[in-house]
């Protein structure tokens, strides 16, 4: 759950009031809040809270599981409590964080059914983008595929580790990845990275969520703003023809 005090972060000052006054803000702040907050150093996420790990620990903690970047919401504790949190399965998961060479975190062009425009990870020589990773069970892992709409929204797919630094110093040969199935490439060749995550020597143009979602609005000749949001949240097939203008 969010609080109203979490508003703070939409920095668009007009339509941060729109969502501080909304009766369903709760849900305008999932949307505008992706990717969630989450902590820059390494943790255990375990029964809803974050416990701080050692780099000596991580051998033993993520002994037996599948590395996965989370380009996008799957780091923030906030997010692995909605998907792991009173499931029929072990919430414990090791995040570790690191660094990503030649890529950066981008924004897919397709919408969530809660209303945020998702992210996803792009080649882009020369950049170093922040990331996190995940590291799950056989049975964790087959949750998330669920969670991640595999293989409707998104593709899982193995990437060699050679462009991956983690802070712990662990290197793993391989790492899972959820692609976005739709692409990241919008009209006249755009992309846009996620202004959330941090870059060095980035190439894309970085937008906020909320610019990435008035983006759609705009293209499809809508109003952008908390009508827009809800009604991409309740009606798929408006949400659809959304995606789809372009």
């Amino acid at each position: 759950m969010f609080s109203l005090s979490d508003a703070h972060m939409i920095t668009d000052s007009v339509l941060r009031e729109q969502v501080e006054q909304h009766p369903r803000a709760q849900e305008l702040l999932r949307a505008f809040l992706y990717p969630y907050p989450a902590p820059d150093h390494d943790f255990v996420f375990r029964g809803g809270e974050v416990i701080p790990i050692s780099d000596g620990d991580i051998g033993p903690i993520t002994s037996g599981r599948t590395p996965v970047l989370a380009v996008g919401s799957n780091r923030a504790p906030l997010q692995l409590s909605r998907k792991f949190t009173h499931q029929n399965l072990s919430d414990e998961i090791p995040v570790t964080h690191g660094w990503m060479m030649h890529h950066d975190i981008v924004y897919s062009t397709h919408l969530t059914g809660y209303g945020s425009v998702p992210a996803t990870l792009a080649p882009s020589p020369g950049t170093r983008v922040r990331v996190s990773v995940t590291w799950l069970t056989p049975q964790q892992l087959a949750h998330m595929h669920v969670t991640e709409s595999v293989p409707a929204h998104y593709s899982y797919q193995q990437l060699q580790g050679r462009d991956l630094e983690l802070d712990c110093g662990v290197r793993p040969d391989h790492i899972g990845i959820y692609q976005s199935v739709r692409g990241h490439v919008f009209e006249r060749g755009a992309v846009y990275a996620l202004s959330a995550i941090e870059a060095r020597d980035r190439r894309f143009k970085s937008l906020e969520q909320w610019e990435m979602i008035e983006h759609f609005a705009k293209r499809a000749g809508r109003r952008h703003g908390p009508g827009f949001v809800l009604r991409v949240i309740d009606d798929v097939e408006f949400r659809w023809s959304v995606v789809d203008v372009g």
